[in-house]
């Protein structure tokens, strides 16, 4: 129990981090992102550097039945999204597609999650604006 409650507390440290970060258009330092990488691949219990070639769905399916299922899923599409926002702007395609799903995942945490977030609210907000 007791290690279930700090993986919650972790997961949504980290989502705040990146939601401040995305809302602030703030990059993160190279150091940052390694530290934030090596705490995602344990979480997510993958690189980061896969969620470029996963979809949706895949995401879904891999944590159905664990505990932290919800979490886990907004932690990857937190990651997808701040992924997508330091992308350079010339492999358009891939960060289209890393925002798009990132957005879907975000929409289905708000939809399936039996926890509301202001903060999930709001970061859907201004993502469909940008669109």
């Amino acid at each position: 129990m007791i290690k279930q409650d700090y993986l919650i507390r972790m997961i949504q440290e980290i989502i705040t981090l990146i939601v401040n970060a995305l809302l602030r258009k703030k990059k993160y330092r190279w150091n940052e992102w390694v530290e934030y990488d090596g705490l995602s691949r344990q979480i997510l219990g993958f690189p980061t550097d896969q969620l470029m070639s996963m979809n949706t769905q895949e995401l879904i399916d891999r944590y159905k039945g664990d505990p932290n299922e919800m979490g886990k899923i907004e932690l990857a599409a937190m990651t997808m999204l701040k992924i997508s926002d330091e992308m350079e702007a010339d492999d358009l395609l891939r960060k289209s597609k890393l925002h798009q799903d990132g957005l879907e995942l975000l929409k289905y945490v708000q939809k399936e999650s039996n926890s509301f977030s202001i903060q999930r609210v709001q970061l859907i907000g201004m993502l469909e604006a940008n669109e």
